[in-house]
């Protein structure tokens, strides 16, 4: 949970959230530099389980839920690529509600196709591909998609902390024609729905991020751009 909460609070200046005491408009403009203590193994985040991957490569995508930076517990979801969400009595089924009008980096609108297919690579990941996090997602039993903005979980058994799983900053959406052609494919290359589209990556030197002009929450980010420079520890 860390982990999440640190990349809310990078994010939430990235989208341009503001501190509690602070009373101006947020203005636009500018460029971010952050350090990253490692590089990413790979730039997929969810074979990945690093600070080098999560902090440069996160602000590319966006997650079902995340965590509310605004929230001290560092334990509250909220809305990012579902709007809203129900649960059965019985704690066993999650429905989600997409938002509509959300496009990847390349123009193609973001569907539920896109999220279970995400979603059967982090939960039944086919043979040769690697899911960090399968172990945590063991309550799922099925995923399904009953139309283009509808998102449905089956659990075995009640899970606390399911919600929780949605929002973790690693569950990133990917586009789910590109999985079908290759499953590796999000090793080596970047492509999201994120506030930011990939620039470059400088191998031992840096990665670069640029506004998305065309985000689907309007009005942000505000930052221009970002740039994650690589040094470790020892540096």
């Amino acid at each position: 949970m860390r982990t999440a909460v640190v990349l809310a609070c990078l994010v939430a200046v990235a989208l341009g959230a503001r501190p509690a005491t602070a009373q101006d408009k947020p203005r636009a403009g500018g460029e971010l530099v952050f350090v990253v203590p490692s590089e990413p193994p790979t730039y997929d985040g969810h074979a990945e389980g690093t600070f080098g991957v999560v902090h440069p490569i996160a602000p590319h995508y966006n997650t079902l839920l995340r965590i509310d930076p605004t929230d001290k517990t560092g334990t509250r979801p909220v809305a990012d690529l579902a709007e809203t969400w129900t649960i059965s009595k019985d704690g066993l089924v999650y429905t989600l509600k997409l938002r509509s009008g959300v496009r990847f980096h390349d123009g193609s609108p973001m569907t539920s196709r896109d999220v279970k297919a995400s979603y059967d690579r982090i939960v039944f990941p086919p043979a040769g591909v690697n899911s960090y996090r399968k172990g945590s997602y063991r309550p799922v039993e099925a995923i399904e998609a009953p139309d283009p903005t509808t998102i449905r979980f089956h659990l075995k058994w009640p899970s606390a902390s399911f919600l929780a799983l949605l929002a973790s900053p690693y569950g990133w959406i990917y586009k789910a024609d590109i999985l079908a052609r290759d499953q590796h494919w999000y090793d080596k290359n970047v492509m999201g729905t994120g506030p930011f589209k990939f620039v470059e990556h400088v191998k031992g030197s840096h990665w670069i991020g640029k506004k998305n002009a065309d985000y689907w929450d309007k009005g942000k980010p505000y930052l221009d751009g970002y740039r994650a420079i690589f040094m470790s520890a020892s540096s």
